[in-house]
Order: structure tokens, then C-alpha cells, then sequence
């Protein structure tokens, strides 16, 4: 297989009909509608005529096809986001591996996970490929492009009502904006693709990554226009809620900071899987509501991460069912007994940035986060496992041995893309950069004393400074290992500041010149890699990497 062929294109089409359907518990049963062309040579692939110009039409002719295509698409970005093979969870490795949350555990690193250790990435570290997202983009191009038209081919009986058509579609836009999002945040300027492939677009130039978030924001506006509204949503699909986190996201990306708080506040409007409005207080005046009874209490706070649909600060969760589709063996974040390439930063157990909070007995998220019991390898991640509301009254800390007896090391994970104690501390961040510390302070310490701490003063918090890096703080102790932490030193620029002296630790542990992260922020953005480049040959790298 050559490496100098349409690589995302191609692997688009490819990939509909060789995949696990991870999806949700949601018509996996369909799978065997897309199964016709496996086994065709990348190669062939390019010469052939594009699937878009009629291949694929054949299989959309009823609301059945329909359900297959929506299994597909999600199936797909679920897996890229868990990793396609053992220890590839990029919801990880995009999110988090470059932050302070991580490191490599040196006996089983390689060379991907070395180079994050140290950030030297390179054009050929694995991570460095957005093909998955393309290939994500593409099902949701071929879903929008296909959708509207089954109506006009299938008989009444197959036909997709108007609401389900809606429904689905704005999933589509939905998932199409999602993934343009880490597509901007992780590498910038990129291609934007909104059609189906087909012979005049195989190649393209990146467009400038404010046009990216212009395409993410008219996709999601698509997608809230299309849902209904005030409907109890399924956790597992992208509804309401999870479409006004997105954009109120976007836009703190994009430091319109009154944009955001118009977001949040439809956030607010919108209802939770338990049939809850998430801040009914807050939806017209601006820092209102916030209280603690919007989220799940304080003893129930591993059920977030063990039964996310029962929980009424869900907004949108991933699902991975091992009994489907084996074992969840994700790098750094995993329970499994495993050689797992990356594992929680050991400064975070030694040192006194979090040290004293990762030994708390009062905070409840610590103990049911990570087994602080060990002394080395810091390799157990324990979020997603355990029972809820546990105790232990030798110890206060939940243990490897005891999330085994629990659960077992294969277990089926949820990881959280969105949820509410995420969207009330990104308000508090709104809030403080308008200048309300007042109500920034209020959505701040409704996640704090959540978590059985004794409440911050506005004394602690008295300048926009100081308030964000308590907000960044608190961010990363309730979101640890979701994924957020490296994004949130990016949007509030706080690399240098948190990354700087960790990389001139690690490098001179190594006996290397301990330059640090250095002062180039263009290092914030990934690498393209080589095979994207070979792939496009309109494609630039991004400075300052070599090709």
C-alpha cells in the first residue's frame, strides 16, 4: 500500500465497511447493509471512479440505512477516540499526554510517547494524524449529502419522518463540527471538507483556522436549529445540551467571551438525561443559578463516570462496551493490568503542586480518581471503575485491588465529553474575564464544595489572574484524564508557564541540555504527519516542524 495516495478519502470509504460498531447500544444489527467492497487495494481505490458518484446510493433507500449510517458514524469516532488498537486512545493522547497530567512510563514508552514526553514531536509521531478525523467527517459529509434523499426512493413504511430526519441530521452537523474542532485546536489551519468525496477534491490547501471555526460554528448553529428543544436527550447522542456546550467551547476558544455566556445559557435550558433542566435559574440573567442541586451530590460523584446515564450533570458521554468490543486498554487512563506506555505524572504524588491534594481526605475526587496508595508506577487511572459512593475506612483511598474485585480489569468505559461541572467552571472563566469575579466565584466554588471543600474567598480570588489559575486548578482536578487539561493551557495560554519547568525536569534527568518547552508558541499545535503531507502534496507543515 502506498503512502502518497488520498489517504483520508480513501480511508473514509474504506473504513464503513471494516469497523467495530462501538456505538452506544444502537443498532449495531445493521452493520451488515455496508458490508459489499472489503478487500480493494488502496491503490485501486484512487484509480476506480469515487464511491460518491454512486456506489454508496444503493444503500440509502430506507430509515433503516439511515440507522446503519448513524451507528457507523458514531462507531467511528467513539473508536479514534478510545484508539483503534491497544493504547491509541487519542481522547487521551490529544487531550491530556502533553500536559502535566502525564508522562511516559520509560520500560514500556516508544517513540510516540517519547517525544511527548519531552516535546520534541516530529512529523512521524502516530498522534500527528487528524486521518481519523477525516474519516469521521467523511461518513458525516455522506450521511448529510444521502440522508435527505432516502424519502424519495423508500416506501411509506421505511420512510424517516420529518423528526427523526431532523434529528439526524443535526447529529451529523454536529459530529461534523466536533471533529473540525480538534482539528483546529490540535493542528489550525486545515482542509475543510463539507461534500462528499469525489474526483476534483482529493487534493486542497489548508484554510486559515478562522475559517475552520467559522465552519464549526455555522455547522452547530445548523445543528440547534434542527433539535428539538427542551427534550430529555439520550446521553449517548449529541442533543441540545451537548450542541450549546460545543459552541459556548467555540466561542472561549475564540475569546468572545459574550457569545460563550450566550451559549451557556442555552446550555442552561436545555434538559439532562434524568429530565432536568440543568440551570433553570441561570437562562436569562447572567452569572444566576448555579447551585449545588444542579449536580449529582457529593457521595454520588463516581456514578458521573461509572453510570453516566442515571446522572443528571451529564450532557454527552462515550460508551465503550467490552462485551462488543473488547477490552478498553487505553494508555495512562486504564485499570487493566497492562504495559501501558504512559501513566499519571509522578510529580503529581510527590511533589507540592497537587501533592497534598492527591493525599486529601476531604476532597471525595482524589481517591476516586487515581490509586494513591502506590509508591510507583502510576499507571492505574481508576475513574472510570470502581463502585459509587465506595468507602474505605482503612484507608479513605480507593485501590487497584479493590476496582479489580469491583469490576474486573476489563470493564465497559464511559468517558465524559461534556458535562455540567465542565460547563459551570468554563462559565466561571466567562464570567471572570467580563469582570464579574462575584458569580465567577459562585460557579467556582459550587464544583469545590461539591467535592467537600471548604469554600474560596473573594480575598483568594481578587484579580482576573489569580482568579483563572484557581479556576484552571479546580479544572483539573474535577476533569482529570477527560481529556481537557493540555486545551485548557492552550486557550488560556498557560503552556509555558505550567509545561516549562516539568520539560527542563525531565531533560535534565535525562542528561539532555534542559531547554524547557522554550519560548515558540507556535509548539502549541501538533505536527502535521508525513503520510497527511504525502497524502495532499498542497499541504504545508506547520512551523516549526521539519517535513
Amino acid at each position: 500500500m502506498e503512502e502518497n495516495i488520498p489517504r483520508e478519502e480513501n480511508l473514509v470509504w474504506a473504513s464503513i465497511f471494516n469497523f467495530k460498531f462501538t456505538a452506544m447500544k444502537i443498532i449495531s444489527g445493521y452493520a451488515i447493509l455496508f458490508i459489499l467492497v472489503i478487500g480493494v487495494g488502496c491503490k485501486k481505490w484512487v484509480k476506480e471512479t469515487p464511491l460518491s458518484d454512486g456506489t454508496l446510493d444503493g444503500f440509502f433507500k430506507s430509515k433503516y440505512d439511515a440507522d446503519a449510517a448513524m451507528a457507523g458514524m458514531y462507531g467511528q469516532f467513539q473508536q479514534m477516540m478510545y484508539g483503534e488498537s491497544q493504547f491509541n486512545n487519542r481522547y487521551t493522547f490529544w487531550g491530556d499526554a502533553r500536559s502535566d497530567h502525564m508522562e511516559r512510563q520509560a520500560q514500556y514508552s516508544n517513540g510516540s510517547t517519547t517525544e511527548i514526553h519531552y516535546n520534541s514531536l516530529t512529523a512521524n509521531n502516530s498522534f500527528a494524524d487528524w486521518t481519523p478525523l477525516y474519516v469521521t467527517i467523511g461518513r458525516t459529509n455522506i450521511n448529510i449529502a444521502k440522508f435527505p434523499l432516502i424519502n424519495t426512493i423508500a416506501p411509506p413504511a421505511e420512510q424517516l419522518t420529518l423528526a427523526t430526519l431532523n434529528s439526524y441530521m443535526a447529529q451529523c452537523y454536529a459530529m461534523r463540527a466536533i471533529c473540525y474542532f480538534y482539528i483546529a485546536r490540535v493542528w489550525g489551519d486545515a482542509p475543510i471538507r463539507t461534500t462528499p468525496y469525489n474526483a476534483g477534491d482529493v487534493e486542497g490547501p489548508r484554510k486559515p483556522v478562522a475559517m475552520v471555526y467559522e465552519q464549526v460554528i455555522t455547522d452547530l448553529t445548523t445543528a440547534y436549529n434542527l433539535t428539538v428543544k427542551g427534550a430529555t436527550p439520550t446521553v449517548w447522542y449529541i442533543g441540545e445540551g451537548a450542541i450549546a456546550s460545543i459552541l459556548a467551547d467555540v466561542y472561549m476558544w475564540k475569546k468572545d467571551y459574550d457569545n460563550a455566556i450566550v451559549w451557556f445559557k442555552n446550555i442552561w435550558k436545555a434538559k439532562s438525561p434524568t429530565g432536568t433542566t440543568y440551570n433553570a435559574a441561570g437562562i436569562t440573567v447572567t452569572g444566576a443559578g448555579g447551585a449545588a442541586a444542579d449536580l449529582e451530590v457529593t457521595g454520588n460523584w463516581k456514578t458521573i463516570f461509572t453510570n453516566p446515564a442515571s446522572v443528571k450533570e451529564t450532557i454527552w458521554t462515550l460508551h465503550w462496551d467490552v462485551t462488543a468490543n473488547g477490552c478498553p486498554c487505553m494508555s495512562g487512563i486504564s485499570s487493566a493490568v497492562n504495559n501501558t506506555p504512559m501513566r499519571t505524572y509522578e510529580f503529581l504524588f510527590k511533589g507540592p503542586y497537587l501533592g497534598n491534594w492527591i493525599k486529601s481526605t476531604t476532597d471525595v475526587r482524589p481517591k476516586q480518581t487515581i490509586d494513591v496508595t502506590k509508591t510507583d508506577n502510576w499507571d492505574r487511572l481508576l475513574k472510570w471503575y470502581g463502585p459509587s459512593g465506595f468507602t474505605n475506612a482503612a484507608t479513605n483511598y480507593l485501590t487497584s485491588t479493590q476496582a479489580a474485585a469491583a469490576v474486573g480489569t476489563d470493564k465497559t468505559v464511559y468517558l465524559p465529553m461534556y458535562r455540567l461541572a465542565d460547563m459551570y467552571l468554563l462559565y466561571a472563566e466567562a464570567l471572570n474575564k467580563k469582570g464579574d469575579r462575584a458569580n465567577a466565584l459562585k460557579y467556582l466554588n459550587v464544583i469545590h464544595q461539591r467535592a467537600g471543600n471548604t469554600a474560596y474567598t473573594l480575598a483568594q480570588t481578587n484579580t482576573e489572574g489569580m482568579m483563572e489559575d484557581t479556576i484552571l486548578v479546580e479544572r483539573q482536578k474535577e476533569l482529570f484524564a477527560e481529556g481537557k487539561r493540555w486545551f485548557d493551557l492552550v486557550r488560556t495560554d498557560h503552556v509555558l508557564q505550567i509545561m516549562d519547568p516539568i520539560l527542563k525536569q525531565r531533560q535534565n534527568l535525562a542528561g539532555a541540555d534542559t531547554l524547557g518547552f522554550g519560548t515558540d508558541k507556535r509548539k502549541y499545535l501538533w505536527p502535521l504527519h508525513r503520510n497527511v503531507l504525502n497524502a495532499n502534496s498542497q499541504l504545508v507543515q506547520n512551523p516549526p516542524y521539519g517535513g
